[in-house]
This record gives structure tokens, C-alpha cells and sequence, in this order.
């Protein structure tokens, strides 16, 4: 008879994992990057939900803590669906609505908390403080940024493919870009956050602004080809059928069977695509707050 853990370490591995889009660290930086470019009023605001001082590093320090909060509490609050959009490769934007039913995805929360946080805006999620609607905020708008969370090709966001060998902790393809790629251009989210921080210092007006610009859909869309080309077209992986699993043992065989050997040239070439996403990231969720808050 076979030993238990040799029976179910392989099923278990078959099981779609979490999404986590950009790791701690990633959604860490988003907000660090956020709280740098807020205006005074917005400042004042934050500092004043996350009942801290209203002073720069202070605020930096505590919207870094609250980034992560959405993931901490998404079982017991039912709110897993809420951090992706399942676009699939063949999908176009008019296919937004139709992977949004019932408001239960990124997209949607996210024009949902912004309202909340909109003072001169009556709608409001009453299960939720506007503390708790700046933490979704503030989370959901950095989970938009990852190209896996609003790319599907029936392989659960990219969770089905396998990588051979496993780099770092990262045993699939949204591991891969949910933190080995940000974990290879700093040593923390302080150092990160500051390095692209000192990027925008350098920028003229008009290149923050071009960074910043869109609505959400737009940031949403921009992802997802994103995904397609520097994904599922470099890796040479197949368009499959439309599907959306619950379980990486659905996948299609061609899925199922890749064994994806990332090389340094990739990894190398990832690189300034994931600096641009997070800075992008936290510019875009600076604005959003400075115009509502």
C-alpha cells in the first residue's frame, strides 16, 4: 500500500491555490506608492481611517498594513471572488459584464467602495465600514494590476500550469507572477516602494499623468493583454476552449500536462513589465482616493 502523504501530496496539487495577486510585498509597495502622491485633504482623510497621525511615513506605514487586510479576511467574509475578473483569453471588454454577476468581482467592488468613500455619493455596501471599504480599496485596485487576476485560459488564472524546476516557493505560473517577480527587484516593500518612488520624482507632469490615466475597466483591460502577450503567447502556451474551473483536475489535458521551465531571460525580461504594473498601480489608486476623498 502507498504511504497516505505519496496519495495526496499529488491530488493536492491539483487544487487551484488561492489567489493572492502581488503577494504582501507587491500590494505593500502599491500603497506606499499611493500614500507619496496624495494630496493634503486625501492625507488627512486616510490618516484619519486608519486612525494614525497625519504625517507622511506614518500614513505610508499603516496603508502598507491595511493593503493586505482584504486577503486576511476573504474566507470568513466570503469575499474570495472579489479579487479577480475571469476574462477569459478569447473575451473582449464587452465581456466585463458577463464575468461580473451579481457585482462579484474586482471590477465591480471597486466602483462599489468608491462610492462609499464618496462623500457627495449616497450608494454604500452597509456590511462594511468605510475603514474596511478604504482597505478593500486600496487592495483590490493593486489585484487589477496583476495580468493573472484578470486572465483565465482554462487553467484557473494561470494556477494549473506547473513549473519544472520551481523557482523560489513558486510552483506555477501565478506564483510566479504573484511574488517571485516582485521579490527579485527588492529586498522589502520599504526599499521597492522608495526605488520607484524616486523613478516618478523624476518624471515630468505629463508622464505621471499618462500613468495615472483610465478608469478601472481600462486598467482592467490593459492587464489582461498584458497577459496575453508577456504570458500565454511568450510561454507558447494554447489557447483553449472557454472554461472556468473550481479545480486544476477540470483543466484541459494540454494544461494539465505543461511543465513550464522559466528561464533567466524571462525573468530578466519581466522585470521593468512589473516595475511599470506597480507603479502604475500606485498612481492610479493615489487619484482614485484624491478625487474622492
Amino acid at each position: 500500500m502507498r504511504p497516505l502523504l505519496a496519495i495526496l501530496i499529488p491530488a493536492l496539487l491539483l487544487l487551484p491555490p488561492p489567489a493572492i495577486a502581488w503577494s504582501n510585498e507587491g500590494h505593500q509597495v502599491i500603497a506606499r506608492i499611493a500614500a507619496a502622491h496624495l494630496t493634503p485633504a486625501a492625507l488627512q482623510r486616510v490618516s484619519e481611517l486608519l486612525d494614525v497621525a497625519n504625517e507622511p511615513a506614518a500614513v505610508a506605514n499603516a496603508l502598507a498594513n491595511a493593503a493586505i487586510w482584504a486577503d486576511q479576511v476573504k474566507t470568513e467574509t466570503s469575499t474570495e471572488n472579489w479579487h479577480f475578473v475571469d476574462l477569459a483569453w478569447q473575451d473582449s471588454r464587452a465581456n466585463f459584464a458577463d464575468r461580473c454577476a451579481s457585482d462579484d468581482c474586482a471590477l465591480a467592488r471597486v466602483r462599489l467602495f468608491t462610492a462609499q468613500l464618496n462623500a457627495a455619493d449616497p450608494e454604500v455596501d452597509s456590511r462594511f465600514t468605510d475603514l474596511d471599504a478604504l482597505r478593500f480599496l486600496v487592495h483590490l485596485v493593486a489585484d487589477l494590476h496583476q495580468p493573472l487576476h484578470v486572465t483565465s485560459n482554462a487553467d484557473a488564472n494561470g494556477n494549473c500550469e506547473t513549473l519544472d524546476p520551481a523557482i523560489d516557493d513558486a510552483a506555477n505560473l501565478h506564483a510566479l507572477w504573484d511574488g517571485v517577480l516582485i521579490s527579485q527587484l527588492g529586498p522589502d516593500d520599504t526599499v521597492l516602494a522608495a526605488d520607484l518612488n524616486a523613478e516618478i520624482a523624476e518624471m515630468t507632469d505629463a508622464e505621471r499623468a499618462a500613468l495615472s490615466s483610465g478608469n478601472v475597466e481600462d486598467w482592467a483591460w490593459e492587464a489582461h493583454r498584458l497577459a496575453l502577450v508577456n504570458v500565454y503567447k511568450r510561454l507558447d502556451i494554447p489557447k483553449q476552449p472557454l472554461a472556468f474551473l473550481s479545480d486544476c483536475s477540470d483543466a484541459p489535458a494540454e494544461i494539465q500536462q505543461l511543465q513550464l521551465q522559466i528561464d533567466d531571460k524571462y525573468l530578466e525580461d519581466m522585470q521593468p513589465v512589473v516595475r511599470e504594473q506597480l507603479t502604475k498601480a500606485g498612481l492610479r489608486l493615489a487619484k482614485l482616493l484624491n478625487n474622492i476623498l
